[in-house]
């Protein structure tokens, strides 16, 4: 077993220091490869990738560096301890909140890549040990409330209720189905909706005026490859901010796909115009051609927010939630799903902050059960197959 460095080492974190030279020569390789995998997936995800996976690369070789374990041997008591050595550095001195921050995003991310299951699996069969969660909302805290006694407003969905609620809507959509019932495509377009709204983070002003023409392709050759002219979403919100989001997950890619291709052009088909319309639509003051809508009613408008409301109470209900689901609840909770994969800054970025203190208070780690459940797969077969027959609360 490595050796653990005491926290009475003259430095352990020395710039330049070999994160595992108290290693024997298998295990060294095996740590190095594990780390250089870990930062070549990560590099791959946001538009300042290089420079944020290049920072997540220092924070964690800082860890090791400290600890002297190798990466399948870490527990959370090696976190609580460089923490409370960074801060006798300091006299004492609390850690600034957005340091602890900075330092969670990265090792979070850097666990979520080791405890994926052919990861793990492959770490167990090499070393004869298994890696275990070393981070969590208990051994490192950031800050995402301005006062102690005071709870705050959002909450965030656990993947547990996410699993629960499409559930529910592929429930609700086969009933329809089978019913033949008008309101098919319409939850069809609401399950795309709710997990857009997650995945992209959106206020629900910005989810009911997407349009086809916010989705370019992402600047890595990679990701274009891997999600042609859909590889992200640029959203000009509220106070003007104006970000673009990666896309990050393939299941999310083909729902789109599929409702694109599949659902979207029925729904075009079958609304219901007056004789008057000119196939524009306003909203909030400005005007949309409906044909570029990506969401729209069954009149051809621009999806009224209130109508989606009642979608997610009515599934908020029926699962069950802990508290009332509203729109805003899929952008806390797409923020604390997006949190652990970037710097603070980027995330503040992809949320379309302006001040990186309102991001932290958009994260709630306890869902994220330490990184382990970032990508549920949402695709189910035969849901979009042809049938002949603004308060963000």
């Amino acid at each position: 077993m490595p050796t653990i460095l005491s926290l009475n080492n003259e430095n352990p974190l020395k710039e330049g220091r070999d994160s595992f030279a108290g290693l024997t020569e298998k295990h060294r390789a095996i740590a190095e490869n594990l780390v250089s995998d870990w930062h070549a997936k990560i590099s791959l995800m946001g538009e300042t990738e290089n420079s944020t996976a290049d920072s997540y690369l220092v924070t964690v070789k800082r860890l090791l560096s400290f600890t002297g374990k190798a990466p399948w041997m870490l527990r959370k008591k090696d976190v609580v301890d460089f923490l409370a050595f960074r801060q006798s550095e300091r006299s004492g001195t609390p850690l600034a909140e957005l340091t602890v921050a900075a330092y969670g995003s990265a090792w979070r991310s850097f666990q979520a890549y080791m405890l994926m299951q052919d990861v793990a699996n492959e770490i167990a069969i090499a070393t004869g040990q298994r890696p275990q969660e070393f981070i969590d909302d208990q051994n490192c805290i950031p800050v995402r409330r301005a006062k102690s006694d005071q709870s705050p407003k959002g909450w965030a969905l656990t993947p547990e209720y996410i699993d629960k609620i499409e559930d529910e809507l592929l429930h609700m959509i086969s009933l329809a189905k089978k019913r033949r019932n008008k309101a098919y495509f319409a939850l069809i377009r609401d399950r795309v909706m709710f997990h857009l709204a997650i995945h992209f983070a959106l206020r629900v002003s910005e989810l009911v005026t997407l349009t086809l023409q916010q989705f370019k392709p992402h600047t890595s050759p990679k990701m274009r490859e891997k999600f042609g002219k859909y590889g992200s979403l640029t959203v000009s919100g509220k106070n003007k901010v104006t970000g673009t989001i990666p896309m990050r997950d393939e299941a999310v890619y083909r729902l789109i796909m599929l409702y694109i291709e599949k659902v979207r052009p029925k729904l075009l088909l079958r609304r219901t115009r007056k004789a008057d319309q000119s196939g524009l639509t306003t909203y909030q003051g400005k005007t949309y051609a409906v044909a570029d809508l990506l969401f729209f009613s069954e009149r051809g408008n621009v999806l009224n927010p209130n109508s989606f409301r009642k979608r997610l109470e009515e599934l908020s209900i029926a699962v069950m939630t802990p508290q009332k689901m509203t729109p805003h609840t899929l952008r806390h909770t797409g923020c604390t799903l997006m949190a652990p994969m970037y710097s603070p800054d980027v995330a503040q970025k992809y949320m379309r902050h302006k001040n990186l203190a309102t991001t932290l208070h958009y994260y709630h780690p306890d869902p994220l059960n330490a990184g382990a459940h970032l990508n549920p797969d949402y695709d189910v077969a035969g849901w979009f197959e042809d049938d002949e027959d603004e308060d963000d609360y």
